[in-house]
């Protein structure tokens, strides 16, 4: 079934009255509720190249200004600056916690863009931060979106697409995610998890208790970019290479 009706995550964002001001740029866990995801915002104005730096990056970053990605930084690889050819207008950096670990030095510790920020040493103040949770899917139409928009072609994200589709009997589902880059997904507003191309894992499990006959939707919010913008369900899961 063809996944429908981009939108933007970026733009949907500006209609969100859940913003929330800050001196400095926070760190996830300095939010109410310490989401998985955030997009925090401020102005930048410098004509001539610069470098953007965070204090560390914990765990993903997704960097935009004036709406445009610019780079990603990943606390994988130790990357915490990036240059900007130009700086002017607004930057946008998208933040993902991927996980917590539960054992050793590593418990409890913070989430998000650690130690500030700064542009060419300078520190960037007057951040709007907008907290998302992941236990339901953002608002992003509404019920008179009845007409849908086809996708063609590969999808560049952070983008939120939809699909409805009806069975013949609910059951237990496996959705494949394959042709899709990293993101999350929802049924009929339930959380089915996070997907990522680099594996090993392929398919969600999709329970059979959330689904019904007729008028189901899924939600997908790709946060890099999927190439082929379909949803399908596979009779097993595809759990990638296992060792016994």
């Amino acid at each position: 079934m063809p996944l429908t009706d981009p939108v933007p995550l970026l733009d949907l964002a500006k209609r969100s009255t859940d913003w929330r001001r800050h001196d400095a740029v926070p760190t996830l866990d300095d939010l109410d509720g310490a989401p998985r995801l955030a997009l925090a915002t401020t102005r930048i104005d410098a004509a001539d190249p610069g470098v953007l730096c965070f204090g560390e990056v914990r765990d993903h970053a997704s960097v935009f200004v004036a709406g445009r990605p610019v780079g990603v930084l990943l606390r994988e690889h130790h990357q915490r600056a990036l240059g900007l050819h130009g700086a002017v207008g607004e930057l946008a950096v998208l933040v993902e916690d991927h996980g917590r670990v539960n054992y050793g030095p590593r418990i409890g510790e913070p989430k998000g863009l650690i130690g500030g920020a700064t542009l060419d040493g300078r520190p960037l103040t007057g951040w709007d931060v907008l907290p998302l949770f992941l236990d339901a899917p953002p608002p992003a139409w509404t019920d008179r979106d009845d007409d849908a928009t086809a996708v063609t072609g590969a999808v560049s994200g952070p983008v939120l697409l939809r699909a409805r589709f009806d069975l013949d009997q609910p059951a237990d589902l496996h959705l494949d995610t394959g042709g899709w880059g990293r993101g999350v997904v929802w049924v009929n507003g339930f959380c089915l998890g996070r997907y990522w191309s680099r594996g090993p894992q392929r398919t969600l499990y999709v329970p059979g208790p959330v689904l019904r006959a007729e008028g189901n939707e899924l939600v997908v919010l790709e946060l890099a970019a999927l190439t082929e913008p379909t949803a399908r369900f596979v009779p097993e899961p595809l759990l990638g290479h296992t060792e016994a």
